[in-house]
């Protein structure tokens, strides 16, 4: 019996459970990233996607599956960005930070706990996520991103995120994804405010040199989920091909605003 046939059979009402995936890496001594890529591809949806369902078409989640995102900052953004990108479905991550988890972090970075306080960043990421899905594929690189010597991590990427907290290498990075013509998407957070941009070029957004605000304001960690969930959004929505922002927005969370600029 073929992997696929097998699959069919195990499915309950054309959704593929988890165990039937262990099992079916058992039988048929492949990885679990092999079972869900063909079942996704024959229209069998594994059950961990019933509730995307709705929102996201057995179609697209195999073209998510496919895909590869590139997080550069594994910190506030990144570390939400990363798990919502890894459970709604995306197929593929680098993750780029080579900065290391401290007591600071606590109140806001996922994944960082007492345990994980001096690791990487990027590598802590790698394992809870991959525990969170089997089938993701990631690859953590622990040292800062370089937008002259790393060009190569933006052509291996369908969408690059900013989710760094450096001002003027975010404006690198943007115009860095602009002269490529690939995808990007911004963020940025400062105590209850937020800002984003989808492939647009960012110095519009900072012309004043130096530390970003959240110096001066904090950062909350209700303001980290809630930018990371627009941008994970923007991801989506650019991978699959649908409408995105086509202008700055700014979030205001002390007076729940959305403003486009």
């Amino acid at each position: 019996m073929e992997l696929l046939t097998f699959l069919k059979e195990q499915a309950i009402d054309g959704f593929l459970p988890l165990q039937s995936s262990y099992a079916a890496m058992e039988r048929f001594t492949c990885n679990f990233r092999e079972v869900e890529e063909t079942a996704l591809k024959n229209g069998i949806l594994p059950l961990r996607y019933k509730r995307n369902q709705k929102t996201i078409s057995t179609q697209e989640q195999y073209a998510l599956f496919q895909s590869t995102v590139l997080i550069i900052g594994c910190g506030g953004l990144g570390g939400f960005v990363s798990e919502m990108l890894t459970r709604i479905g995306v197929g593929n991550l680098i993750l780029c930070d080579g900065d290391v988890f401290e007591e600071h972090n606590l109140n806001r970075q996922n994944f960082s706990s007492p345990k994980t306080i001096g690791r990487f960043k990027a590598e802590v990421l790698k394992e809870k996520l991959e525990e969170i899905n089997p089938a993701l594929h990631v690859k953590s690189i622990t040292t800062f991103f370089d937008p002259k010597t790393d060009k190569n991590l933006i052509q291996q990427a369908n969408v690059i995120v900013d989710a760094l907290d450096n001002p003027d290498l975010k404006c690198l990075l943007a115009r860095l994804c602009h002269d490529n013509q690939k995808a990007f998407v911004h963020g940025a957070i400062a105590g209850y405010y937020s800002q984003f941009a989808t492939s647009a070029l960012l110095e519009p957004l900072y012309l004043k040199k130096g530390d970003g605000v959240e110096k001066k304001v904090g950062n909350p960690s209700f303001t980290v989920c809630f930018a990371a969930s627009i941008q994970s959004v923007e991801v989506v929505k650019l991978l699959l091909g649908k409408p995105h922002l086509q202008a700055p927005l700014m979030g205001d969370l002390w007076e729940y605003e959305l403003i486009l600029l």
